[in-house]
């Protein structure tokens, strides 16, 4: 299967705590949700993705994943991010052997409030 980056996210959607020092470990939610629309139904798995990138490197983790047994499938979590010191980047992404969709809708928000958690 290759990965395949939808787009980025915004920095006013993916900003972290102002108070946020270097190295400080803390940990939010999104709520993320895509329509896709195919051309060729196939029967394979496909998966949608938060990517980010921290102190720490790069991350991501899988939101959903569903078969394409359809020609409209809705994917959608909450990605629950451990984060260490700011948030640099933030995209989208899916995992497939199927590249023949459009994105009908997409939606990523910040689903509750950033927590701090003190440092080890």
């Amino acid at each position: 299967m290759q990965r395949q980056k939808l787009t980025d996210v915004p920095a006013h959607i993916m900003a972290g705590p102002a108070s946020v020092r270097a190295g400080a470990k803390w940990q939010t939610d999104y709520n993320i949700a895509a329509w896709f629309r195919f051309k060729n139904i196939s029967q394979d798995t496909f998966r949608l993705y938060l990517h980010w990138v921290d102190e720490t490197g790069e991350q991501f983790t899988c939101i959903d994943q569903a078969k394409i047994g359809s020609v409209s499938i809705l994917l959608s979590g909450i990605a629950r991010l451990k984060v260490t010191g700011q948030i640099k980047a933030m995209s989208i992404a899916v995992e497939s052997n199927n590249f023949s969709f459009t994105v009908d809708e997409l939606f990523v928000q910040p689903a509750r409030n950033n927590i701090e958690t003190k440092q080890a």
